[in-house]
């Protein structure tokens, strides 16, 4: 596939803005207001560098980064690639249960950790047999700051000594979990300039931008929204620690954001408990973004409605980063974009053969957005097979070329925009004594898409209660992985291939225990 532009690394990006708009905000912390501008990030991602060859840091070498969303974690996440290493941001909160296995996976020469961790998160940073440094939210010198601080010394000037090329790797990022343990997918430099290539264009992000971003940086979608797009073309981005629906309005207003992230949780939460603000009070805002997870029709048309902030739909995924964006321009509800610059896309048969305008079939992708292969064990990488690939999504192209997706083949969870595997869960639960058999569904949630519900087979002569159950699954469940509620049957229904029948699942939820969670939630008897 011919490349829509030359390839460019970040190293050509950062010296470059350096030079060009060197006193411009690069990331703006939303809490805070604390700043890197693009002078003050060449400086410090130079020192990044300079550290990094003083350690013999090669091509490929791995260095994981354990934080939440900080400053010092975007100067990081950009120092380790500018230098041509390979960074991965570990996500603590959703694979809390995972990390020490994750970064045991990695064999990182160096593991940079947040020195607000918990403390056994902290101990699994320290105990990899590399050298480790805690560091703060902000990427400068300080008493309390290890890693800037051990830094501070060496030459702000530029590192001559960078390592890697195009085809290196550039970052690995993990997976929420579509199996029971998160996949490292593994993403190239080369990949990644056109993976943000393809969002700078899709989502038309131009220098005089501000993106604001909530969403961890540990996952893929808001490294290419906010953290890359802004600096392939010199904008800027506004970064909280996480969504606050309190504060979502006044930081679009205080910092002049011009787009900003959304998924359709968010979104949910700005209608249930609404705000006196409408677009006109919000002059700079351009479109907010819904990805991440299918966003309901009545949702969209509501918050338009409420709001009327334009909401641009997109969908991507960690192997093929953004795949599909609308218009900002002339956004369409219900599909989810047309097909992105640098990827090619097809939907197919059964027999692997397209299916025409209108026909729903399996979503294939291929091109220079490509991740080349799974880290899936210490070591060892799976490399991705020659050619397309197949998504697992459902959908299809209408006749003007815009794409919708239906469902997806895999049996997930899709709970807040973060995928969540049944068979993890209910593995779990038949590991207690007491449960002959168990299954694992998501059901409809006004707020977060989906929710996590279990049903239960206790054994014969075996008495349960939801408690017990719970306490079974908090030592080996991630907190966002809980079920938000537990049903005892007499039998899980099955086909007669002898799989669980979640249409039958989900039809005795809507019938038994949705009514009953309904009355709870409103104090009826």
């Amino acid at each position: 596939m011919k490349p829509s532009v030359p390839y460019q690394s970040i190293d050509q990006l950062i010296t470059r803005h350096a030079r060009e708009r060197g006193g411009k905000a690069y990331v703006i912390s939303a809490e805070t207001g604390s700043q890197l501008t693009y002078s003050q990030l060449d400086a410090v991602t130079n020192r990044i560098g300079h550290f990094l060859a003083s350690r013999g840091i090669k091509a490929n070498d791995r260095v994981s980064v354990l934080s939440d969303n900080c400053l010092s974690q975007v100067a990081l996440f950009q120092g380790v690639q500018r230098y041509g290493a390979t960074v991965i941001l570990v996500n603590c909160e959703v694979n809390a249960r995972n990390v020490e296995q994750i970064v045991y996976d990695l064999e990182p020469k160096i593991v940079l950790w947040h020195r607000d961790l918990a403390p056994e998160l902290q101990t699994i940073a320290k105990a990899q047999g590399v050298e480790n440094h805690s560091f703060g939210d902000l990427p400068e010198a300080d008493p309390e700051n290890e890693f800037f601080s051990l830094i501070a010394s060496l030459p702000a000037t530029h590192c001559d000594a960078i390592v890697g090329g195009p085809r290196d790797l550039a970052l690995i990022n993990y997976t929420s979990g579509t199996t029971s343990s998160p996949k490292g997918v593994c993403c190239t430099h080369e990949c990644y300039f056109y993976d943000t290539d393809s969002v700078v264009a899709g989502f038309d992000i131009g220098e005089s931008d501000r993106v604001l971003e909530y969403r961890a940086l540990t996952w893929c979608s808001p490294q290419l929204l906010a953290m890359t797009s802004t600096l392939q073309v010199g904008a800027s981005f506004v970064l909280a620690k996480r969504f606050s629906g309190r504060h979502f309005f006044d930081w679009i207003r205080k910092y002049g954001a011009t787009i900003s992230a959304g998924v359709p949780t968010a979104i949910t939460m700005l209608l249930e408990r609404p705000h006196e603000v409408t677009k006109a009070d919000l002059p700079t805002l351009r479109y907010m973004t819904t990805s991440s997870a299918p966003i309901a029709p009545e949702t969209y048309e509501a918050f338009q409605k409420r709001y009327g902030i334009t909401l641009v739909q997109g969908c991507g995924m960690s192997e093929a980063g953004f795949m599909f964006s609308n218009d900002p321009k002339a956004p369409r509800r219900g599909p989810v974009g047309k097909p992105l610059r640098n990827l090619m896309v097809r939907f197919v048969d059964q027999d692997g053969k397209d299916v025409p305008a209108g026909v729903e079939g399996e979503l294939m992708v291929d091109g220079l957005h490509m991740f080349s292969g799974y880290l899936v064990g210490r070591g060892k990488i799976e490399s991705k097979p020659a050619g397309w690939f197949l998504t697992g999504d459902l959908g299809y192209f209408d006749k003007d070329g815009y794409v919708y997706l239906t469902g997806r083949t895999k049996d997930l969870i899709i709970r807040g925009g973060v995928n969540i595997a049944p068979a993890e869960i209910t593995t779990i639960l038949c590991e207690h004594p007491g449960v002959l058999d168990a299954a694992t569904i998501g059901v409809p949630d006004s707020i977060y898409g989906e929710a996590v519900t279990c049903f239960v087979v206790p054994k014969p002569g075996k008495t349960l209660t939801v408690e017990s159950i719970i306490e079974h699954l908090k030592p080996r469940l991630s907190e966002f992985k809980m079920p938000q509620s537990v049903n005892f049957m007499k039998s899980i229904p099955k086909t007669d291939r002898g799989k669980v029948s979640r249409d039958i699942m989900l039809k005795y939820w809507k019938e038994h225990v949705k009514p009953q969670e309904k009355a709870k939630a409103t104090g009826a008897a």
